[in-house]
């Protein structure tokens, strides 16, 4: 017979399975041949699923996945057109398309909701459930029947191990505690020791000192008796030298006074010599002491001039003057004039020749006047003339400067604009594209492009092409232009076909040289000791991050405007937009 425990067990897995059939309905299978043929496809299993029991076409799932959905990014239109502008030729076309159709075939908003419907609201079918292997059902009596036991722990010789270790630890660092508290201990005995000799060596350098300090003190006491008596024999001195210094000052009085006045005697004899006669001075010219003959009226009266600088001559230099003076004349000094009448004579005679010379002066000065007014007038007008010139040279240069920084500037402008624009709108890809593109519609449009024509003529040519081709084109019927344009739209539907097809070829060779190359690789071969499991688990590889392919303002402006790029689409897909390569 069974336990309790098992039997609870699968009491309880009984009531899960019910429980599980319940929630997860069977799918509905699909009808038979005979079924279809007695139309019997609508089964009671169908009510769960719409699509249950029905025929779906894979190939119209395929094509509606294929198609827009409803709540998608719309796709980047052309330059220059509207989204709106695009969606509304779409239903004008659709419009067009239906309006050709009969009354019974146009498609009702009906039609239209029930069209492909199946196909619309399909659903795959999902994997079958599997039940899990296990049970995980606990007795609720077990807990009740241990509670209070002991709980038994299982030895372990690791954790047996790891204790002993860490015992070992403990008693290690005890010992190398109690090895640092005896080192700490001796080291204190020794501090110690060394303090109680130098309190020694301190009382023997006290005891010292204090000898020191009272022999010094001695010392002392006799220097200063000594600065006493100097002080007393040096003040003594100090009156006797003030006594000195009061004689010889009125020595050194007595000798400037005597110094000049013998300065005005020579002064006197000199000027006397200036005044005689040429013809006397001549004969009895004046000599220095060397003998030489004096020919400068500076040079005589420098000897016995004041000083300007206000300097005092010492009294050496001054007893040095009188003794060359009195050794150079051994013999009274000669003179033109014996009495003092002849001298008065003389100065009047300076006085009637300063007069007349007084009266010349004033005879000229009106002249001179007007020769002084005549010569500041001249000056006035000459520094006028060339400050006139130097504000005209200074404006000349000013306009000089300013346009040879407008020459720079414009320089610069220049060549801004030949580097950026100019360059930019010559020989940027849009302009050589555009280019390209003209002369292709030239040569396909009009004749080979051989002939040396410009971008601009070539177009003025396509335009004056394209208004007579309207022109004829509004003369044709409706069912040709409608015909013409429905070919145009099947050839560029064709030609938009054949690049996706190609699109798709360059990616499937991509994986296929992908897959080629991985399957090429050397085979993974794990090197080194394996992992037991008492080892740490590896650590988690981190995942890079990816970074979206930051693309230059070339490559924008090709994606937006060669090919149907979406910012939003997948960076591989993108890469296919690329030559190979890139």
């Amino acid at each position: 017979g069974l336990s309790m425990a098992e039997r609870d067990s699968k009491d309880d897995l009984g009531r899960s399975c019910t429980i599980f059939r319940k929630i997860v309905k069977p799918t509905v299978n699909a009808p038979k041949i005979i079924d279809k043929v007695f139309h019997r496809s609508r089964q009671p299993q169908s009510v769960y699923y719409f699509t249950s029991g029905r025929k779906v076409n894979p190939q119209v799932v395929n094509e509606l996945e294929k198609k827009k959905k409803a709540y998608s990014f719309p796709p980047i239109p052309p330059v220059g057109v509207p989204y709106k502008v695009l969606r509304q030729v779409e239903k004008d076309n659709l419009k067009e398309k239906e309006r050709g159709l009969s009354a019974m075939e146009k498609p009702s908003r009906r039609m239209r909701l029930m069209e492909n419907l199946a196909e619309r609201v399909y659903v795959p079918p999902r994997g079958k459930f599997h039940f899990p292997s296990d049970s995980r059902i606990v007795d609720d009596q077990y807990f009740a029947v241990i509670k209070g036991r002991p709980i038994k722990e299982k030895f372990s010789v690791r954790n047996y191990i790891q204790e002993v270790r860490e015992t070992l630890l403990t008693n290690l660092r005890t010992g190398f505690l109690q090895d640092e508290v005896y080192l700490i201990d001796e080291q204190h005995r020794n501090e110690k020791r060394s303090i109680t000799e130098l309190t020694e060596l301190f009382k023997n350098y006290y005891a010292s000192f204090k000898e020191f300090e009272a022999q010094d003190h001695e010392e002392w006491l006799l220097v200063r008796r000594t600065a006493d008596d100097m002080a007393a024999e040096t003040s003594d001195m100090r009156a006797e030298l003030k006594q000195l210094m009061k004689e010889l000052s009125q020595i050194r009085c007595n000798l400037y006074v005597l110094e000049e006045k013998w300065r005005n005697c020579k002064l006197c004899q000199i000027f006397l010599h200036q005044i005689s006669p040429l013809s006397w001075q001549e004969e009895h010219p004046l000599r220095d002491k060397n003998g030489k003959e004096i020919t400068s009226i500076n040079d005589m009266f420098d000897r016995y001039k004041l000083d300007t600088e206000g300097s005092v001559q010492s009294l050496n230099e001054l007893i040095d003057i009188f003794q060359e003076d009195i050794a150079a004349e051994e013999r009274p000094p000669e003179l033109y004039f014996t009495d003092p009448w002849q001298v008065r004579l003389v100065f009047r005679e300076m006085e009637l020749q300063h007069l007349s010379s007084l009266l010349i002066i004033e005879s000229i000065r009106k002249p001179k006047d007007t020769m002084l007014q005549g010569l500041q007038a001249v000056k006035e007008y000459y520094d006028a003339e060339i400050k006139t010139i130097e504000d005209q040279l200074e404006n000349a240069e000013k306009h000089i400067k300013q346009e040879e920084e407008r020459a720079e500037m414009l320089e610069g402008v220049a060549k801004d604009l030949l580097n950026t624009e100019i360059k930019y709108l010559v020989s940027s890809e849009t302009t050589i594209l555009t280019h390209v593109f003209v002369e292709h519609a030239y040569e396909e449009c009009i004749a080979s492009g051989d002939t040396d024509m410009t971008t601009i003529e070539t177009l003025q040519a396509l335009k004056l092409l394209y208004e007579d081709l309207m022109i004829k084109l509004d003369s044709l019927p409706c069912d040709i232009v409608k015909e013409a344009e429905a070919a145009v739209q099947t050839k560029n539907a064709i030609a938009l076909e054949k690049a996706h097809q190609a699109r798709r070829q360059v990616a499937l060779l991509d994986n296929l040289s992908k897959s080629m190359k991985r399957a090429l690789d050397k085979p993974f071969v794990r090197h080194g000791k394996p992992l037991m499991w008492r080892s740490k688990p590896p650590s988690p590889k981190h995942r890079s991050r990816y970074f979206s392919r930051k693309y230059s303002p070339r490559e924008l402006e090709y994606l937006i405007h060669f090919t149907d790029y979406c910012p939003y689409e997948d960076e591989e897909a993108v890469k296919l937009f690329f030559p190979l390569g890139t």
